[in-house]
This record gives C-alpha cells, structure tokens and sequence, in this order.
C-alpha cells in the first residue's frame, strides 16, 4: 500500500472528513500555500528529525514557522536534533522529503507538534506526493498524530 492510500485508509478508519486538491508539483510551504491560494500558516510542514541518540522524530509546525532547533531539543528530551538524512526519511516515512505527511508513516515515529497548529481552523498536507494536499480540520490532525506538545 502507498503512503498515500495508507493516510486515506486512516482518515476512513476514523471517520475523519477531508478534502483532496490536486496541483502542481510543490517542494516548500510558501510554493503549497501559493498553489492553494491559503496563508502559508494553514499548510502543515512536517520535518524528519534525528536526535543526537540517533531516534528519528517527526516535528509538525505551522508552514510559516521556522525550527526552534533548542526547543525541538528539549521537548524530545534530548540535548540536540538535527534533520535526518534523505535517505533515512525515504525509507522511514515512505516519501521523500518536501512531502512528508503529518501521521500515517511507515514506521512508528514519535510526533512532536507545534500547539500552534490546533489553534487553526483547517490545516492542508501533502499526503507523501508533491502534487497532492489534503485539507483537515486542525483539531482532527491533533487526534491523529496523536502528538506530544513542544
């Protein structure tokens, strides 16, 4: 099963609504947010991070939020992240980085969230492909990454 189909199961699974929009390939929030026609702070940017033990980690912000690499740190419980290889991202998460979705990876990782994101209305993702979003409510994407708060 793709990245893809394995996010659409789990929004099924949990009854949870969403909208797809299809556009053309984007790489950054600015580029998503722009294919969108939404505020940059609507897209969800989701960033593979490896701590200094050498855990892999999800860190879901806001698309206009920059790495609070200190906080990032703290809130893992470790002294320093840094961003994971591409290839480790690839073959943990299912996609290659620039589309990597908020939840439904291929392996379990542990997700830190920026509590900023639950304060939004509807947030948009990219569902592991560059030319997809996916529209939730912001409150849904809590419930599924089911996340610590940093």
């Amino acid at each position: 099963m793709t990245l893809e189909a394995n996010i659409i199961a789990l929004l099924n699974d949990k009854k949870i609504t969403y909208e797809v929009y299809e556009h053309e390939p984007v790489y950054t929030n600015p580029a998503m947010a722009e294919a969108l026609k939404v505020s940059e702070a609507e897209t969800v940017k989701s960033l593979v991070l490896s701590t200094k033990e050498g855990k892999m980690i999800v860190l879901v912000l806001p698309g206009d939020k920059k790495v609070n690499w200190k906080q990032a740190a703290a809130g893992a419980g470790t002294r320093k992240v840094s961003f994971a290889k591409p290839e480790a991202v690839s073959q943990a998460v299912g996609c290659e980085v620039g589309c990597v979705p908020p939840f439904g990876h291929l392996t379990k990782l542990d997700i830190y969230m920026d509590p900023d994101l639950t304060q939004k209305k509807f947030v948009y993702f990219n569902p592991g492909v560059h030319d997809k979003s996916f529209k939730i409510k912001a409150w849904d994407l809590k419930k599924l990454c089911n996340p610590s708060f940093i």
